[in-house]
């Protein structure tokens, strides 16, 4: 009688769907450790500058508006359908907690009259930002999750998590909450509650302030801005701006104004010194040695859903690179995508979609598309002279054998990839599900 073993990759295969066995599932690493997480090596042959000069002024002038727009609202930007959009959407859905349990059936009840819709608005104060606030779906810090045991659909995708918004940034207070822990806020790319602990509001003379010095953006995150008498109010990041009233220094520093919150509520304006070499002014020299700088400067961040933790997804990713070269991109990968001349993907196999990036795109110009993500086209990998990407990036979906749902390689971190990240680990990932295959949109920038 012949006795059966199974291989050991079969073996493996098996562990990997199953529950008894410690294995740990294989990471996509053949992109990541073969490129180079370098941005700067695939643009040699990329135009610079990026952006020309009188376009880019243009843009940032767009981009300074579309900041301080909120303080000269008449009215609110977002009607009460879009800021409580949630109460309608999640009434019938099941929904977890931090805890993997469903929560109470009265959920979305509990939310409607603590977020009193048929009120809205009940203010009209414009405000700042003090520290980098979550935007919140929901006035509640708790997490909610549709389905903790589905990859995709429990952490890190906390549905009540809508964007961050950093410190420093102009908003309008429209509403609060009906226990007054709350207050509903808009900027003119998002809408959402904030604690109030985390705004203060702002008269007419601390507008004036605010708004009449130049702008200078971040180059890193976690820049220290520290005020004359007192210790850091927050750091700097990638994508946000501050007032620089000093740019001249001997000293290494220079001085912008940093808001704080007064124990009334109310914003005061402190001189606050901020190392050189993490900040300039506003908008960069669109060159490639400066994105490349800036994109390297998040090169393996942690991937944050909807800014959490202070980390970025895929689209917060490109709106905050493209913001210290003065170009306003909006929030969401839906809208980033029709933020450009659209090339439609669909309907192409995965060859024809690369080979129409080879000779189409154009490098930091080019946004690659699918539902629910979206990449930056870095160029070609000189060694394969395959499309490159770089993108805020959760994981590749995989497909177990003897198993009927799917799974998630994780990656969990800013890279530099090609189109076929897991590739290399067939049957587990399969070709479908490839970011190539999913691809559904090209957009030109320019």
């Amino acid at each position: 009688m012949k006795i059966w073993f199974p291989t050991l990759g079969l073996l493996l295969l098996i562990c990997l769907t199953g529950t008894g066995c410690a294995v740990r599932q294989p990471l996509p690493r053949a992109d990541i450790q073969r490129l180079p997480q370098d941005a700067g090596v695939y643009l040699a042959h990329a135009k610079d500058p990026v952006i020309d000069s009188a376009c880019q002024a243009q843009y940032f002038q767009q981009f300074k508006d579309r900041f301080f727009r909120p303080w000269h609202r008449t009215a609110p930007k977002h009607s009460a359908k879009i800021v409580f959009s949630g109460l309608k959407k999640y009434r019938l859905k099941r929904l977890y907690g931090e805890n993997n349990r469903p929560l109470p059936p009265n959920f979305v009840n509990v939310m409607a009259r603590q977020s009193q819709p048929g009120t809205y608005p009940l203010l009209h104060q414009p405000a700042i930002t003090v520290i980098h606030a979550s935007i919140r779906v929901f006035p509640t810090h708790k997490p909610v999750f549709f389905g903790p045991p589905v990859p995709g659909r429990g952490f890190p995708f906390d549905m009540m998590q809508n964007s961050l918004v950093p410190a420093g940034t102009p908003v309008l207070i429209t509403h609060e909450s009906a226990d007054r822990q709350w207050a509903l806020v808009e900027t003119d790319w998002v809408a959402g509650w904030v604690r109030w602990q985390e705004i203060a509001a702002v008269d007419d003379a601390v507008m004036m302030d605010y708004s009449t010095h130049p702008l200078a953006g971040f180059t890193a995150d976690q820049v220290p801005v520290i005020p004359e008498d007192g210790p850091p109010v927050f750091a700097g990041r990638v994508g946000m701006a501050l007032p620089m009233t000093d740019p001249a220094s001997d000293t290494g520093f220079v001085t912008v104004l940093a808001p704080a919150r007064t124990h009334l509520g109310n914003a005061e304006l402190l001189a606050a010194r901020v190392p050189e070499d993490g900040i300039q002014p506003l908008p960069f020299s669109a060159t490639l040695e400066n994105f490349a700088d800036i994109l390297n400067a998040l090169m393996g961040q942690s991937y944050g859903w909807g800014g959490l933790y202070e980390n970025r997804d895929c689209s917060a990713l490109i709106q905050d690179v493209f913001a210290g070269f003065g170009i306003p991109l909006p929030r969401n990968s839906r809208d980033q995508a029709d933020a450009g001349e659209s090339i439609s993907l669909e309907g192409l196999s995965g060859r024809e979609k690369q080979g129409l990036i080879r000779t189409q795109g154009i490098p930091l110009q080019t946004l690659l598309y699918m539902p629910g993500h979206i990449m930056l086209y870095l160029g070609l990998d000189p060694a394969s002279d395959h499309p490159v990407i770089c993108h805020a990036m959760w994981g590749v979906t995989t497909r177990p054998p003897f198993s009927t749902r799917t799974g998630r390689l994780v990656v969990g971190r800013t890279v530099i990839t090609t189109l076929e990240p897991g590739k290399e680990q067939f049957p587990l990932v399969q070709p479908k599900d490839l970011l190539v295959e999913k691809l559904t949109r090209m957009v030109l920038l320019n």
